[in-house]
């Protein structure tokens, strides 16, 4: 499900009455997830909102509750969209190597995982204890997904958690360290950081495979 099609998805679950106007409640969660990612949710404001779509201020009210229902919705969006992509990736894994190449497909795909959203979330987390607590029930299903992964090719406990937590924990830091680094570069380290995180060696074959295939539906390059 691409992103804009989840968003709407989202929308649609708060709707309490038909559509009066051609503007959608999809259109005020767009235009205020672009300002949540940029500024903060402090500058998520009806007022600017309207500005912006130019609408009056009371046309909200067509689609929302109040400004509350809004910020429930975006991070409805965040929870759905980020941490159900990590779990699917990892859950239908056939083997190891397929899981790990999943989980680090996550990593390379915005439209998968959106680094942006999750570290929007974090820092308003911060000052809210209440999304705090979202944050910390979204690490730990997503810790937990990864650690039955790992347990289901055979990585007893605790070996599984803390692999799950090396994995998960090295990529959310790689974000929020804003690190710069080519991803041809970052895939040169694929059999690397392969084996740091299973304990395993992986066949030369494989990484080259999924190399090729990220450079292609990532940068359109060509082997």
């Amino acid at each position: 499900m691409d992103n804009h099609t989840l968003l709407r998805t989202v929308a649609d679950k708060g709707l309490a009455q038909v559509e009066r106007s051609q503007l959608q409640r999809f259109d005020w969660l767009l235009a205020a997830l672009d300002i949540f990612i940029d500024e903060g949710i402090e500058a998520v404001r009806i007022t600017r909102l309207a500005g912006d779509l130019g609408v009056t201020r009371g046309s909200f009210y067509w689609h929302f509750t109040n400004r509350a229902d809004l910020v429930d919705s975006l991070v409805a969006y965040w929870r759905d969209k980020n941490t159900s992509v990590i779990v699917e990736a990892v859950t239908k894994a056939t083997s190891l190597s397929d899981g790990i190449f999943r989980f680090f497909d996550t990593c390379v795909d915005s439209s998968q995982f959106d680094p942006k959203l999750d570290l929007a979330l974090r820092e308003w987390a911060r000052r809210s204890s209440d999304v705090r607590q979202q944050i910390e029930l979204a690490d730990t299903t997503r810790i937990q997904a990864i650690t039955d992964f790992f347990t289901r090719f055979d990585y007893p406990m605790p070996q599984a958690l803390i692999r799950a937590r090396v994995i998960y924990f090295a990529q959310i830091g790689f974000y929020a360290l804003d690190v710069k680094e080519a991803l041809s570069t970052r895939l040169s380290y694929t059999e690397a950081y392969y084996e740091c995180f299973t304990g395993k060696i992986l066949a030369s074959g494989e990484a080259d495979l999924f190399r090729k295939r990220i450079m292609q539906q990532y940068l359109g390059e060509l082997p």
